[in-house]
């Protein structure tokens, strides 16, 4: 994620926090500051910090559970708004995708009890003192913070835990394209009854609500996606009449087959075969850095995807999502096939759902 730094490895996955969370530790101090005073100030920075604290632990507790159904977690990010687990695949199975979702609310509840055992008393769900003035106020408050986290993450619709949870019982039942269809529907209606009733009451309710109706809307669109594009294999979208480059070509040869053509990404071929791919990135920060006498070899991308002519369409698409590539070399028996774009593979997709929709008309 971009404008996030690296702050090191938790059980292997990459840890990151966003610079807009560093902003907020910021203005939390400052506001506290102003109002308190330095000592309450400093306890509101490491308020703020346990609370995300545990939202890293959910988040570790969901990557732990799909590592161990073989889906690894590339990175962690904190930002303002909680935690981000990224993910090379989610889990298919209802099973996993109950179990996998469901451990993070049941983290931040045993987080909670454990925090009980040490404060010994607690003073019920009510709005949190972002201002904790001693270390009884401050685990108080991330007793409730806790229990609010479990309880939001538990609301059935995406993309929340529960709405995962609720596509993941539905599926044990019925298609999980089907499954996913009602579980949006489900949580698109909870999410206009929210944004109804925070319209005239509390418009963080009515907030809430429409990040859960786009957050729903997403869920169903990526599901139709991988369903249109599992059982399409590479090559029926593949370029296959493409001009390639020389890595010894100026960069201004790669503009010309652009401005005279439709390409923007190109295979780079050396004696050996293919060395790079060069894509429209690439030629963009090369021409705005370095100039479009450049040589193309030194610009082009060397750590490119390749991939086989019969692999399904979902997997590199996501693939290439994961890995920011914007192409990728179709190679079979060490020879170049063809060449695959995340726009051709969109352009496949529009087409499709327009001719679905044509024929249900």
């Amino acid at each position: 994620m971009r404008w996030s730094f690296k702050m090191g490895k938790i059980f292997g996955i990459d840890f990151r926090i966003h610079v807009t969370f560093f902003l907020l530790l910021f203005f939390i101090y400052v506001s506290a500051l102003k109002q308190y005073g330095t000592r309450t100030a400093i306890m509101a920075v490491l308020f703020i910090c346990a609370i995300f604290g545990c939202v890293l632990i959910h988040e570790i507790g969901h990557s732990l559970i799909a590592r161990r159904y073989g889906k690894e977690a590339k990175s962690i990010t904190l930002l303002p708004i909680g935690g981000v687990a990224t993910m090379e695949e989610m889990p298919e199975k209802p099973q996993q995708e109950i179990a996998m979702s469901i451990i993070g609310p049941l983290i931040n509840l045993a987080i909670a009890g454990v925090l009980f055992l040490f404060v010994g008393q607690w003073s019920g769900i009510k709005v949190v003192n972002m201002y904790p003035d001693s270390m009884n106020s401050f685990l108080s408050g991330l007793i409730s913070v806790n229990i609010i986290l479990a309880v939001f993450n538990l609301i059935p619709a995406f993309p929340m835990d529960g709405g995962r949870v609720l596509r993941g019982l539905l599926a044990l039942r019925m298609d999980f394209i089907q499954a996913t269809s009602l579980a949006v529907s489900i949580g698109q209606g909870l999410a206009l009854f929210f944004i109804f009733f925070g319209l005239f009451f509390n418009l963080w309710i009515a907030l809430i609500g429409v990040f859960i109706y786009i957050g729903a809307g997403s869920e169903k669109h990526e599901v139709m996606l991988r369903a249109v594009l599992h059982k399409v294999p590479v090559s029926a979208v593949m370029a296959t009449d493409f001009q390639s480059l020389d890595p010894d070509e100026p960069l201004s040869k790669a503009l010309e087959h652009v401005y005279h053509g439709c390409q923007e990404d190109f295979p780079v071929l050396g004696e050996k075969g293919i060395e790079g791919i060069l894509t429209r990135k690439d030629v963009l920060s090369a021409v705005h850095g370095k100039g479009v006498d450049v040589a193309v070899g030194d610009v082009m991308d060397r750590n490119f995807f390749h991939i086989p002519p019969h692999e399904p369409l979902d997997r590199v698409y996501h693939h290439l999502l994961n890995k920011q590539k914007t192409a990728a070399a179709v190679m079979e028996d060490g020879r170049l096939k063809g060449m695959l774009c995340l726009d051709s593979i969109s352009r496949y997709f529009m087409i499709q759902n327009a001719m679905a929709n044509r024929a249900g008309s």
